[in-house]
C-alpha cells in the first residue's frame, strides 16, 4: 500500500519569536490567534483585490493566500470532487504552556507544518511573519522579531533555517513522509491527546476509538496527499477501516473540555471542544502504524489546521496504571 512511495511529504518547522513588546495571547487556543494573524498578514501581502471574495477571484489558482487558506477542489480532479471543504495544507502546533503574557526576553515558540506544494510558498511564510512582527499580534498588538526558524526531521534532528541578525534564509532540507515511520516493536501504543480531538463517527461526535481515529487519519492523509502532493493512497479504504475497528482500547483516561473565545477583530466566537487525555490501544497495529506516526505532525479531526487534534505517542508494551496529566484547559466541563 505505501511501501517505497513518498506519500505526503512535509516540512516540520519550529519558530522562535522574540517579543520586543509585551505579547498577550490566549491561555488555551493560541493556534486560532496565530492562524488568523498569519492569514491576515499573508493576504495583505499578496492579495490583488482585498475587496473581492476568494470564491469569485479570477486568479485564485495562482494566489498564495488562496492555496494556503482558501483551497478549492481543482476542476480537473479525478477524485474527491465532492469534497467542499478540503484540508488546508498547513498545521500550526501552538504552545500549550498556559501562558498569556510574553515579555521581552521570554521567547514564544510554535511549530508550523507545511505539506506538499505548500512548501513552495515558504518565502511568503517568512515575509508574512516578519510583517506580522512589525505590526504586532494579540491583544494590544505586541510586536516581535523572528529569533530563529528551524526544520526538524522525524528523529528530531535540527537544521537552522534562519536566525536573528542574519538575512540569509536556507531552504529546509528535512522532509518527513508516511513511508519514514520507524519500525513498530510493540503491540500496544499510548496516545496522549495534547489538544482537544473532535472526531465524527456515523454522524455523531465520538470518543477516539481506534476505528474512529484511524478512519479520520486515513481520510485526512489521503486528501492532503492527493490535493497537495499528487499522490492518492492506493488502498482498500473500507477494509482498512474494518480492520482498524478490531484494535481494542486497553485503557483510557479521557475527559471532555470546552472553551470559547470571542474575536473582536472578526466579530466571531471560536469554540474549542473535544477530548483530551490518554488512551492505550492494543492489537495488530502494523498497517496502521505509519498513519499514527504521521498523524503526530498533521493532527486529526476538526480544527486540525490551528492546532486541535494534536497528539504524541509512546510504546505501551505492558498494561500500566494511567498517569495523571493536566488537561489542556486545566478543568473539566461538558458531558
Amino acid at each position: 500500500m505505501i511501501k517505497n512511495k513518498p506519500i505526503c511529504p512535509l516540512w516540520h518547522l519550529r519558530f522562535t519569536l522574540e517579543p520586543t513588546e509585551v505579547v498577550r495571547l490566549p491561555r488555551m487556543n493560541k493556534g486560532i490567534t496565530l492562524r488568523g494573524a498569519f492569514g491576515t498578514s499573508l493576504r495583505n501581502l499578496v492579495c490583488a483585490d482585498r475587496k473581492a471574495s476568494c470564491d469569485t477571484c479570477r486568479i485564485h489558482a495562482n494566489c498564495p493566500y488562496g492555496v494556503v487558506f482558501s483551497p478549492r477542489v481543482p476542476e480537473d480532479a479525478s477524485r474527491l470532487r465532492l469534497n467542499r471543504d478540503i484540508p488546508r495544507p498547513f498545521v500550526i502546533k501552538p504552545s500549550v504552556d498556559g501562558k498569556e503574557l510574553y515579555e521581552p526576553g521570554e521567547p514564544l515558540c510554535f511549530d508550523l507544518v507545511l505539506v506538499g506544494r505548500c512548501r513552495d510558498l515558504f518565502p511568503y511564510v517568512i515575509v508574512s511573519f516578519n510583517e506580522l512582527g512589525r505590526k504586532g499580534i494579540g491583544v494590544g498588538r505586541g510586536r516581535f522579531e523572528i529569533g530563529l526558524v528551524e526544520c526538524l526531521d522525524g528523529s528530531g534532528k535540527v537544521q537552522r533555517v534562519m536566525e536573528a541578525g542574519n538575512n540569509l534564509v536556507h531552504t529546509p532540507r528535512h522532509e518527513i513522509r508516511l513511508d519514514q515511520a520507524p519500525v513498530l516493536k510493540h503491540d500496544r501504543v499510548r496516545v496522549h491527546f495534547l489538544t482537544p480531538v473532535l472526531l465524527k463517527e456515523k454522524g455523531q461526535w465520538a470518543r477516539p476509538s481506534f476505528g474512529a481515529l484511524m478512519k479520520r487519519l486515513r481520510d485526512r492523509v489521503n486528501a492532503l496527499s492527493y490535493f497537495y502532493c499528487g499522490e492518492p493512497l492506493d488502498m482498500d479504504f473500507r477494509r482498512f477501516g474494518e480492520r482498524a475497528e478490531r484494535v481494542r482500547t486497553v485503557q483510557q483516561n479521557l475527559h471532555w473540555v470546552e472553551e470559547s473565545r470571542y474575536s473582536r477583530h472578526r466579530g466571531l466566537t471560536h469554540r474549542l471542544k473535544g477530548y483530551v487525555g490518554e488512551v492505550v490501544y492494543g492489537g495488530d497495529l502494523g498497517e496502521f502504524w505509519p498513519f499514527l506516526w504521521l498523524g503526530q505532525y498533521v493532527h486529526v479531526g476538526k480544527g486540525a489546521a490551528f492546532g486541535q487534534g494534536w497528539y504524541k505517542m509512546e510504546p505501551a508494551a505492558m498494561s500500566v496504571k494511567m498517569r495523571h496529566r493536566d488537561s489542556y484547559f486545566g478543568k473539566k466541563s461538558g458531558p
